[in-house]
């Protein structure tokens, strides 16, 4: 069933992450799951926060300040160069006009003479047809902006080609490049080329082990993830790597920051007390961590294949969930702790339970570790 959440619920979440929580925190506050939190934060990205103290407000001060002094200086030049006043008639004002358009912001334009701008557009659109001089201009424009683009061999978008016609003298508004280079069918291919980058590295994260959670021998897949704790002031990230075969936890790592070289790290110590496996797939969510360049480029040298699950599909790595939910169970949210090392004791603690004496209903009730002394391997 789909929840509902109220207006308030929203708010709440929304002004939460502004003033610093991190999603993950959100996740556990407000029991609102991870997905649904960064729509809110995308469909509300602009809802007020009315808080003296929020850091949005302070940000946008020295914009909101360039922004008009760039407003009035403008509309001063605009009355310097038309030949009329505000209080002359409307189709004096709209002709005076028409010269500038394309050289300033239309929103300048009009409040420089006091024009309703739907007004000015109107005549625009209607006289442009008519009017040479303007299609004159936009056809020299066109032809400038073509040839700088051409000659950045595609890299130059409108900001760039806006500032280097700037410099030359032109006197041309970034709107005007940005609707030129739409009409021409021209972008800057930066913007290609990463969209198809990461088109290609989506077409790589593929779920491979596609929620077949069972191995013939150990090392054959490991599944990872990163679970959060809270305990009076701390927060702390507990990184854990688990062989499906035995479900035995073969790494673990803590640390007070979820980064990729939490994961790195975690890994690199399973795979030396492993005997650096070949042949492995290696299984996690598609977490930044996880996808990060570091990290994908550390299993490619390995040889190690890597297998991703699929968006918003916690069950794709529904063993190494489970495993988590039994730590916090039967061992985190039954303690009260007192202090750091108390809290990384408890969990070393599970650990070596975990492994060498709890039994699981997976392993016909025998433990990890006693699943793989009863291994033996299959003689060619």
């Amino acid at each position: 069933m789909k929840l509902k959440y109220t207006n308030e619920q929203i708010k709440k979440c929304c002004l939460a992450y502004r003033r610093g929580m991190p999603v993950s925190r959100l996740v556990e506050k407000y029991k609102v799951p991870r997905s649904t939190i960064y729509f809110w934060l995308k469909k509300y990205k602009d809802m007020p926060t009315h808080h003296p103290d929020n850091y949005l407000n302070i940000a946008h001060n020295r914009p909101i300040e360039k922004k008009q002094k760039e407003k009035m200086k403008n509309i001063c030049e605009i009355l310097q160069k038309v030949d009329c006043t505000v209080s002359s008639p409307l189709r004096i004002k709209l002709y005076e006009l028409e010269k500038l358009y394309g050289q300033y912001n239309v929103r300048h334009l009009c409040e420089a003479l006091q024009v309703d701008r739907g007004t000015f557009y109107n005549h625009v659109l209607r006289n442009k047809k008519q009017n040479a001089q303007v299609i004159l201009r936009r056809i020299e424009m066109n032809k400038i902006i073509k040839k700088l683009y051409e000659d950045s061999r595609g890299i130059y978008g409108a900001r760039k080609i806006h500032a280097i016609m700037q410099s030359q003298g032109y006197v041309v508004s970034l709107k005007f490049i940005k609707n030129a280079m739409s009409d021409m069918n021209i972008r800057s291919i930066r913007d290609l080329t990463k969209k198809e980058f990461l088109k290609d590295k989506r077409k790589e994260r593929r779920n491979i082990l596609k929620n077949v959670f069972v191995a013939t021998a150990p090392n054959q897949k490991w599944v990872g993830d990163i679970t959060e704790f809270h305990f009076q002031e701390y927060t702390f990230f507990i990184c854990a790597i688990l062989d499906l075969f035995s479900r035995k936890i073969v790494a673990y790592k803590i640390s007070n920051r979820s980064t990729t070289q939490l994961i790195t790290a975690t890994f690199k110590i399973a795979y030396q007390q492993r005997n650096q496996p070949s042949n492995l797939i290696f299984h996690s969510d598609r977490g930044c961590q996880y996808t990060s360049y570091a990290y994908q480029r550390l299993l490619s040298n390995l040889g190690i294949t890597q297998s991703f699950s699929r968006n918003r599909t916690p069950g794709d790595n529904s063993v190494m969930e489970s495993f988590f939910a039994s730590l916090k169970k039967e061992e985190l949210y039954r303690r009260d702790y007192q202090s750091i090392k108390e809290f990384k004791d408890s969990v070393i603690n599970y650990m070596v339970f975990y492994n060498e004496l709890r039994p699981q209903e997976y392993l016909h009730y025998i433990s990890p570790n006693e699943k793989e002394r009863r291994y033996k391997p299959v003689q060619s």
